[in-house]
């Protein structure tokens, strides 16, 4: 959590979700409260009510993909993570706002007696632990076209641990994948995780209980070189590799930054890290970030139609103007 000194907390008036999503994500709102590390798209029990069968949701809408939602599959009931702190306390718009910036400590608020006793309140429900599963399929000619189209290779695929799946397991509950469904396999400290994508599916796109901490592509990364990408998924990571044969690393999400002691040791390995996040305003936001904090560069690729990263640029105009849009980066 970033350390700041916000004065404008000290009048409740002027509070606004953006101040808040400004200083911390929305992933530690939902984590925070819940009680336990939240990944978008795995189901788990309600925090709302009683719930003994998974049936609550967070994800990334599709029409809003900066904000996370969640959704109960029982009561119908969905909203972002500031109505979802009003209901679990039972607190009005503003009231929730207040309680995050003061569970946060992002400001040394005053306090009237009622308010501190909605801030103090607690709320204890049992959870089960989030596990998931995979059962692997064969590959299938349409999974090559698919991943051909952003000039991916089959051997890269299995270098970085990107298997075809039929089904998922939520705590040993089996649901059927999508056609289009794959699990990235990521190891770090002993532990296996899995980050599912099933690229054509409106609600859960992306089923994840990796930390934030496992940086997709790292334990493939040579132990130095001239150049490194930081870019945000595996997919362009893959992509980066297979057109130009650069090492890249994707981030778990656009939302987080990392640690310093990380950034140390990329810059320790290679003569130079740059990013090369979307071209949208949220990886914009999180390049200027970057570049400020650890002083490196950062690069978008063309702002085209339906483009908005490396791979984008692959399967939408060709191989051939990737490599040439990245050999014109003045580096």
């Amino acid at each position: 959590m970033r350390n700041i000194n916000l004065n404008s907390f000290i009048y409740n008036e002027k509070i606004t979700k953006d101040d808040i999503i400004e200083r911390i994500s929305q992933e530690e709102i939902y984590s925070f409260y819940i009680g336990e590390p939240i990944h978008s798209g795995i189901k788990l029990n309600s925090p709302l009510r009683e719930d003994n069968v998974p049936s609550f949701v967070i994800y990334y809408h599709s029409k809003q993909p900066n904000t996370l939602m969640y959704y109960d599959f029982a009561t119908k009931d969905t909203g972002d993570c500031i109505t979802f702190v009003c209901k679990l306390f039972n607190v009005n718009y503003k009231e929730a706002l207040l309680k995050i910036a003061y569970d946060f400590n992002l400001s040394t608020i005053e306090i009237t007696s009622e308010r501190k006793q909605i801030i103090e309140a607690k709320r204890i429900v049992e959870k089960k632990q989030v596990n998931i599963g995979i059962k692997q399929r064969d590959w299938k000619f349409y999974d090559k076209l698919f991943w051909k189209s952003f000039g991916i290779s089959k051997a890269t695929l299995k270098k970085y641990n990107v298997v075809p799946i039929s089904y998922v397991f939520f705590n040993g509950d089996a649901y059927k994948a999508e056609k289009h469904a794959y699990a990235y396999i990521e190891f770090k400290d002993n532990k296996v995780s899995y980050k599912i994508y099933q690229p054509f599916s409106e609600r859960f796109k992306w089923i994840n209980n990796a930390n934030f901490t496992v940086h997709q592509g790292y334990t493939q990364l040579p132990s130095n070189g001239d150049l490194l990408i930081i870019t945000k998924s595996l997919k362009d990571v893959m992509s980066i590799h297979d057109c130009i044969n650069i090492p890249a690393i994707g981030l778990q999400s656009e939302s987080v930054m990392m640690k310093d002691t990380v950034m140390e040791e990329y810059k320790s390995r290679f003569k130079k890290v740059i990013c090369l996040f979307d071209n949208d305003e949220a990886g914009k936001s999180l390049s200027n970030e970057f570049s400020a904090k650890y002083n490196i560069p950062y690069f978008f690729v063309p702002e085209l139609e339906n483009t908005k990263d490396f791979s984008d640029l692959v399967k939408n105009s060709s191989r051939q103007k990737a490599i040439e849009f990245f050999k014109n980066l003045e580096l």
